[in-house]
């Protein structure tokens, strides 16, 4: 089968790739639409060291069941359900995994990276997934191309679960690309008073307030970005700040506009250096709260489902191309080049 994968010399390309093999422990699935995430748009521009190689590429899918071994049966999977898959796989045994943090797992291995991942027309799903959890049966209400956005909407979900957003909150979001929107979207669902993207892009700073209607937006480059927090939130500060992009200073910037007692998520990660952006005084002085969040586990999926499937939470406007697998290396280029949010692809 064709797919997009990072070879031997960790270049990225459309290769052949052997079609997955029935086993007595495994899934088979078609993927009907998978979709190009942050992760994947570092491994384009910058490469990665965490992919063995050689690799099929891509974790964001939804797609129907093929093939149901006699050990999914087991699980009641069969051929013809409509599935998505949590792409981090835990092994159940840990401490993280048996406190429900997956994603935490001393030995997590995830779909696209150590496994086979999405960008193709076929996925294997091991047995340990089908164990731990990590299929989730989509309902028909939810369209495939939908679908692909679950897994970074329950990323987002993950990182808010630390943050304890409260009606009346003052929340800074620093980034306006999807998960940006999407933090700005779950905030204020939970009733936060005022909800403040901070993106240098005009671009997506206008779309930001398209998509996600409700939101203000502070340009650094044109704007102070102190100044203007100070403002929007009656010189008190930000309750709550999410730091949804991987520029270092932000980390640092996020603690001298939060509010005394505020929480942060820093929820971007740092390509590079990512020492020396902790003020530990600021810390200290003004009692804040600082967590990390990385990936998401299949229980913050299914309350995304649920969310979609009670039209509380829209994926398909932040669609805003879909391309085919021979022309994924476009819908990279469309996210660099035109601030796209968002690209599907249909293997």
């Amino acid at each position: 089968m064709k797919a997009f994968i990072m070879d031997e010399e960790r270049k990225l390309k459309i290769s052949d790739m052997p079609d997955p093999v029935q086993k007595e422990d495994n899934l088979i699935v078609q993927i009907k639409a998978a979709s190009i995430c942050g992760t994947d748009m570092r491994t384009f521009l910058k490469g990665s060291s965490k992919i063995a190689v050689p690799r099929i590429l891509g974790h964001e899918c939804a797609g129907d069941i093929i093939y149901a071994s006699p050990y999914a049966k087991e699980f009641g999977w069969k051929e013809g359900d409509r599935v998505t898959v949590a792409p981090a796989i835990g092994c159940g045994e840990c401490y993280p995994c048996k406190s429900g943090h997956t994603n935490m797992c001393d030995h997590l291995e995830t779909i696209g990276f150590q496994y086979e991942g999405v960008f193709a027309p076929y996925l294997e799903v091991p047995a340990k997934a089908i164990r731990m959890g990590n299929v989730l049966k989509l309902p028909d209400t939810i369209e495939y191309d939908d679908a692909t956005l679950i897994e970074p909407a329950a990323c987002a979900l993950n990182g808010q679960s630390y943050m304890h957003v409260q009606p009346g909150d003052d929340v800074v979001v620093y980034g306006s690309g999807m998960i940006g929107c999407l933090h700005a979207e779950l905030a204020l669902r939970k009733g936060a008073r005022n909800v403040i993207v901070v993106e240098p892009v005009e671009k997506r700073g206008k779309i930001a307030m398209e998509k996600v209607p409700g939101v203000k937006w502070i340009n650094p480059f044109t704007q102070n970005t102190k100044e203007e927090v100070m403002k929007l939130t009656d010189n008190k500060g930000a309750d709550v700040v999410i730091t949804a992009t991987s520029v270092p200073s932000v980390q640092t910037e996020a603690q001298e506009i939060a509010a005394k007692m505020g929480r942060i998520s820093l929820f971007g990660g740092l390509p590079g250096e990512s020492k020396g952006f902790i003020d530990s005084n600021l810390i200290h002085y003004k009692e804040l709260q600082i967590c990390g969040v990385h990936a998401t586990t299949p229980g913050f999926m299914q309350q995304i489902m649920d969310m979609m499937e009670a039209h509380e939470l829209d994926a398909k406007k932040y669609i805003e191309k879909i391309v085919t697998l021979d022309d994924i290396e476009q819908g990279f280029t469309s996210i660099r080049d035109e601030n796209i949010m968002k690209v599907v692809i249909h293997p």
